[in-house]
This record gives C-alpha cells, structure tokens and sequence, in this order.
C-alpha cells in the first residue's frame, strides 16, 4: 500500500508540473481547468451559434526541439483558433521501444497520448524513427500516424530510409496531414490535397494545400482555412 501511494504522488506531481502555454510562451488556461459549472440564461442568438473549438495540445518528446515545436505552433495557429503547446516534455515510453530496429512503435505512443487529450485533440513531436506494421514489413518506418477521428496523433522529423531530419516545411504539411485524420479525414484522391495517401513514399512535393472538399469539412470542425 506504501508504494501504491508512492507511485499516486508521483503522477500527481508530474501533471501538476505540465505547464500550458500558447506558442509566444504566454500561459494558457485550458478550457477543462475551470471547475465551475453555473447555470445562466442563454438567449436564442447564444443557442444558434456555433461550440468553441477544442484545444489541440502539442507535446514534445524527450528532446524535440523547442523552437521546432514553437514554429509547428505557430504554423498550426494560422488556421485553429485554440492551441496550446504544453512546456513540459513528456518521455518516450520505453515499452515501446524496438531495440533492434531503433524505432518506437507509433499506435505505442497514440495510446500513451491518449491520457493528454484534455477532452480536446493531443499532438505528439518526436525526432525518433517510428513504425507500424504493413504488408512490407511489421516495423515499418514512418512518418506519422494518426487514429481517424479520435482526436489524438504522433507526427516524426525522422526520415527513417535516410536517417535524416524532415525540413520544417515538411513537418509542417505532415502535422496538417496528421491532424486531418485526428479530426475525421480520411486519405483523400486529389494527389494535390495534404490528405492524399503517400503509399509508403514522399509527397510533399506536389501537395501545396487541403483541397476544397477537406477545407470545407475541415472549416465544419473549427479550422478556418
């Protein structure tokens, strides 16, 4: 009992040290931080208009680099209102570590992120190799994976064949591609949309934007593009 009270204590002081900031570093208040529930009256106009979008939370891992993380935020604030990069890195779960091949098994991580959703969408950064299985290989490498509409993602800056860092731009389009699906989208057939299946290969050389059709869902959900 000793220890089980121990381990308690400790994942309480680990969330009470997770600090949520905006990306220029300023404090935010996530909307589930306010306990108080009031009842009020809400006139008509209050009725018809549209629920604030949720939080996206962006975590970094281990050492994911803060400025990459900040201009990710920065990027990602230009079209959704509410973002909050939190301060504190979380660490890489070692149980999901895949010794041989030096990678992490990404739905590993998706299913350790799932406890910082907040009610809203959590984004998980990593600079190392992930993988998930397919009909190549069981651990193969990619460069994110995100679960369709269950609000949460894991996006990598490793290229895992090169072994070589993503350029920001590209992270940036893999973020967008990542959070798509997060939020409802599948793999889309316009070869020029951020949603197009990169089918084990590198597209981001011929996708410039979301195409109409995933704007206009996107927009239904809060973004504004």
């Amino acid at each position: 009992m000793k220890l089980k009270g121990q381990i308690i204590l400790m994942v309480m002081a680990f969330a009470l040290s997770m600090t949520f900031t905006d990306c220029n570093g300023r404090r935010e208040t996530p909307a589930k931080a306010n306990p108080v529930h009031q009842k009020s009256v809400v006139s008509k106009a209050a009725k018809s208009e549209k629920p604030k979008p949720l939080y996206i939370y962006m975590y970094r891992y281990d050492d994911f680099p803060v400025a990459k993380a900040k201009y990710l935020c920065r990027e990602l604030e230009k079209v959704y209102p509410s973002v909050i990069l939190v301060k504190t890195a979380l660490p890489l779960p070692t149980k999901e570590y895949y010794k041989k091949g030096n990678r992490y098994r990404a739905a590993g991580l998706l299913d350790d992120l799932e406890r910082f959703k907040n009610g809203g969408f959590a984004l998980g950064m990593t600079d190392e190799i992930i993988y998930h299985p397919n009909e190549m290989s069981p651990t193969w490498g990619i460069f994110g994976l995100g679960r369709t509409g269950k609000n949460v993602c894991v996006i990598s800056s490793m290229r895992p064949k090169e072994r070589r860092l993503q350029s920001d731009d590209n992270m940036r389009k893999l973020m967008l591609h990542e959070l798509g699906h997060a939020f409802g989208l599948n793999h889309c057939k316009d070869q020029h949309c951020f949603m197009v299946d990169a089918e084990h290969g590198d597209k981001f050389a011929q996708t410039p934007a979301f195409c109409d059709n995933c704007k206009r869902y996107l927009n239904s959900k809060g973004w504004k593009l």
